[in-house]
C-alpha cells in the first residue's frame, strides 16, 4: 500500500487552505480598520480644534462687548457731556478712572472735537494727538470696537510699559520683524463719539484693554476647552496659557511656515506643532484690525498624545482580535482535518442544519473510522458556535447597558442646562420689572439720558431672556419634553401678528415687510409657529441692508403649507448652508463679527418644525440674499 506524503494529504491541504482563507479577511480587516481608525481620529481631532477656536473667538467677542457697553454708557451720560462742554478736565479724569475701575480696561482717554487728548486715566499729560488716526474713524459715526495695535509713541503717556514690554525670545534669523513688535501693544479698543444735543461733535471717549501679558482670555478659554490658547502680536506670543519652565511661554516666536501662511497670506492654518515640550494639533486664525490688516494670530491647540494613545489602543485591540481569529481558524481547520472522512452526505446535512442556526443538531455517527471522527469534530464545532453565539448575545446586552449609562449622563447634562437657565430666568424677570418701573416713571421722573440708558439695559435684558428661553427649549428638545399644544390656527393671522410685532424694528432700517399668504388653517402649536416665524423674519431684518424689502409668502401644496421668508441681504456661503441649523453655529464667527446672536435661534426653529413633522431648509446666493423654506402638514392626518 502506497503511503501518501504528508504534504499531499487532504488534511494537510485543508489546513493550508484554511490558513490562507483566514489570513485574507484578517489582513483586509486590519487594513480597513487601520484606515478607518486614522480617519475617525483625524475627524475627531479636527472637530475638537474647531470647537476650541469657536470658544476662543466667543471669549474675545464677549470681552469686546463688555468694554463697548460700558463706553456707550459713559458717552451717553449727561454729566459726561456737560463736563466735556465745560472743559472740566479734572472731573473728566475722575470719570476716566471710575470707568477704568468699573470695567477693567487698562486705560481710558477723552478727546476734544479736534482729537486732542484732554483727560487720561493713567496720567495727567494732555494736549497731544497720540490717537489721531483712531479718532478720525469715529467722526460722523456711531463709534466702533475692534482689535488694534498701539505703537510705542501712541501709548507713551499711559504708564503701561510694565505690561506692554515683552522680552522676545528669538534669533537674528527670526521671521518676525521684532522691532515693530517690541514695545507695541495689541489691545481691545472701544471708541465712541460724544455729541451735543443738537448733534454737534464735542469729542470722544476711548477705552483700551491691552492683551500683552493679559491672561484672562486664554485662561477663560482653557477653563472651557482644557486646551492651549495663545494670542500672537505679529509672530510673537503676547498672551498664552502654555507653561514653559514654570512660567508662561511669553515672547517666543511662531514658526516661519505658520507666520507666512497666516500673517502674510491671510489663511487659517491647521496642522501640528511642537509647543514647549510636546506635539499639539493646532489651528492659527488671523486677527484683523479695523482696517482689515492682519496684526496677529489666535492660536488653539490640543495635545496630540491623547489621540495617538487612543489610536494605538484601538489598533492593538484590532491586532489582538486578528490573532485570536487566526488561532480560531487554525483550531477549526484541525478539527475539520480529523473528521474529513466521515460520511460526506451526513456532513452536508449537518452543515445545512448549522447554517440555519440549529446549533443543537448533531451529525449521526455510524462508523468508527475517520469519517466518524470527522462527524464528531463537526458536532463539536457546532457546539462551540452555539456557545459563541450566546456570548455575543450577552456582550450585546452589556453594550446596551453601557449605552444607556452614557445616555443617562447626557440627560443629566441637559437637565443641568435646564435648571441653570430656569434659575437665571427668575432674577432676570425681576430685573426687567424694576427697569420698566423706572422707565415708565413709576419710581419718579428721569431725564432723557437716564431713560436712554435704561432702554439699552431693557433691550439687552430682552435679548438675554431670549437666549435663556432658547437654551430651555433646546434642553427640552434633547430630553424629549418639548410639548406641542396643537389647535386649528389661521396661518395668515399668525404672519400678520408677527409682522405687526416686528414693524418697529423694520422701520428703524426703512425695510418694508411684504406678505402674500393664503387663507390656510393648520393644526399646529400657535405659539411655537409664531416663535419660528418671529426668529426668521427678525433675522431677515437684522441681516438686510437699509431701504430694502422682505417677502413672507405662504401657499398650499398638496397636504402641506409652504412658507418662505426672502431677504436681499449678504447671503450665506455654500460651505455654511448645511450648518446654519446647528446649535451655536454662526456664519460669521470671526473675531471682528459686528452682529450679535447666540447661534441657537435656527436650531430651535428646526426642532420645532420637525416636531410638527415638517421640514426647514435654506437657499442662498452670496450678494443677493437668502430664502428660508418651511414645509408643514396642514393636519395631523396628513402627517
Amino acid at each position: 500500500m502506497n503511503t501518501i506524503p504528508p504534504i499531499k494529504r487532504l488534511g494537510t491541504k485543508l489546513i493550508i487552505y484554511s490558513i490562507i482563507t483566514a489570513l485574507i479577511p484578517i489582513v483586509m480587516l486590519g487594513a480597513v480598520s487601520t484606515d478607518t481608525i486614522n480617519t475617525e481620529m483625524t475627524n475627531q481631532a479636527q472637530e475638537k480644534i474647531n470647537d476650541d477656536l469657536n470658544t476662543a473667538e466667543s471669549v474675545v467677542t464677549l470681552k469686546l462687548d463688555k468694554i463697548s457697553a460700558m463706553n456707550k454708557y459713559i458717552v451717553s451720560n449727561g454729566d459726561t457731556v456737560d463736563l466735556l462742554k465745560k472743559g472740566n478736565t479734572l472731573e473728566l479724569k475722575n470719570v476716566a478712572l471710575s470707568y477704568k475701575d468699573a470695567s477693567d480696561p487698562d486705560f481710558v482717554v477723552f478727546f476734544d472735537k479736534d482729537g486732542n487728548v484732554i483727560a487720561r486715566s493713567n496720567s495727567d499729560v494732555t494736549g497731544d494727538k497720540s490717537y489721531e488716526s483712531l479718532f478720525k474713524m469715529v467722526i460722523n459715526s456711531t463709534g466702533y470696537t475692534s482689535i488694534e495695535v498701539l505703537d510705542k509713541e501712541a501709548i507713551k503717556y499711559e504708564n503701561v510699559d510694565e505690561i506692554v514690554n515683552i522680552d522676545i525670545k528669538g534669533t537674528e534669523d527670526s521671521i518676525d520683524s521684532t522691532e515693530s513688535v517690541q514695545d507695541s501693544a495689541m489691545a481691545l479698543i472701544s471708541i465712541e463719539p460724544i455729541y451735543d444735543e443738537d448733534g454737534t461733535l464735542l469729542g470722544a471717549a476711548m477705552a483700551a484693554d491691552i492683551l500683552n501679558k493679559d491672561y484672562s482670555i486664554v485662561d477663560t478659554v482653557k477653563d472651557a476647552s482644557k486646551d492651549a490658547t495663545t494670542i500672537f502680536l505679529g509672530g510673537v506670543r503676547i498672551s498664552t496659557n502654555v507653561q514653559d519652565n514654570g512660567g508662561r511661554a511669553i515672547g517666543t516666536l511662531v514658526s516661519e511656515e505658520v507666520y507666512k501662511y497666516v500673517v502674510l497670506d491671510g489663511n487659517t492654518y491647521y496642522g501640528r506643532a511642537f509647543v514647549v515640550n510636546e506635539w499639539y494639533l493646532t489651528a492659527y486664525e488671523p486677527i484683523y484690525d479695523s482696517n482689515g490688516k492682519i496684526i496677529g494670530m489666535l492660536f488653539v491647540g490640543t495635545p496630540e498624545s491623547k489621540f495617538l494613545a487612543l489610536q494605538a489602543d484601538v489598533r492593538n485591540q484590532t491586532f489582538a482580535v486578528g490573532l485570536i481569529g487566526l488561532f480560531i481558524a487554525l483550531m477549526v481547520s484541525y478539527l475539520i482535518n480529523r473528521g474529513i472522512i466521515s460520511p460526506l452526505e451526513q456532513l452536508k446535512q449537518g452543515a445545512e442544519r448549522v447554517s440555519n442556526g440549529r446549533y443543537d443538531q448533531k451529525v449521526i455517527v455510524d462508523s468508527d473510522d475517520e469519517f466518524g471522527e470527522l462527524a464528531k469534530a463537526f458536532n463539536k464545532m457546532a457546539t462551540q458556535i452555539n456557545i459563541s453565539d450566546e456570548k455575543l448575545k450577552k456582550h450585546a446586552e452589556e453594550l446596551k447597558a453601557s449605552y444607556n449609562e452614557l445616555k443617562e449622563l447626557d440627560n443629566l447634562k441637559s437637565e443641568l442646562i435646564a435648571i441653570v437657565s430656569h434659575e437665571l430666568r427668575t432674577p432676570l424677570t425681576s430685573i426687567k420689572g424694576y427697569v420698566e418701573l423706572v422707565l415708565d416713571g413709576t419710581m419718579g421722573a428721569i431725564n432723557d439720558s437716564q431713560k436712554k440708558c435704561l432702554q439699552v439695559a431693557d433691550d439687552n435684558i430682552v435679548r438675554l431672556r431670549r437666549l435663556i428661553e432658547s437654551m430651555l427649549d433646546l434642553s427640552k428638545i434633547e430630553r424629549g419634553e418639548l410639548e406641542m399644544y396643537r389647535e386649528k390656527v389661521n396661518l395668515k393671522g399668525i404672519v400678520c401678528d408677527v409682522i405687526e410685532y416686528l414693524k418697529p424694528l423694520a422701520t428703524e432700517k426703512n425695510i418694508k415687510l411684504n406678505r402674500e399668504v393664503e387663507e390656510i388653517t393648520i393644526e399646529a402649536d400657535k405659539d411655537r409657529i409664531t416663535q419660528v416665524l418671529t426668529n426668521l423674519i427678525e433675522n431677515a431684518i437684522k441681516f438686510s441692508p437699509a431701504n430694502e424689502s422682505i417677502m413672507i409668502s405662504g401657499v398650499l401644496e398638496d397636504e402641506h403649507v409652504h412658507l418662505k421668508v426672502t431677504d436681499h441681504g449678504a447671503g450665506i456661503p455654500k460651505k455654511d448652508m448645511e450648518k446654519v441649523f446647528n446649535r451655536f453655529y454662526q456664519v460669521d464667527s470671526s473675531t471682528k463679527r459686528k452682529k450679535g446672536g447666540s447661534g441657537l435661534g435656527l436650531a430651535v426653529c428646526k426642532s420645532i418644525v420637525e416636531a410638527h413633522k415638517g421640514s426647514i431648509w435654506v437657499e442662498s446666493e452670496l450678494g443677493k440674499g437668502s430664502t428660508f423654506h418651511i414645509l408643514l402638514p396642514i393636519s395631523t392626518e396628513s402627517q
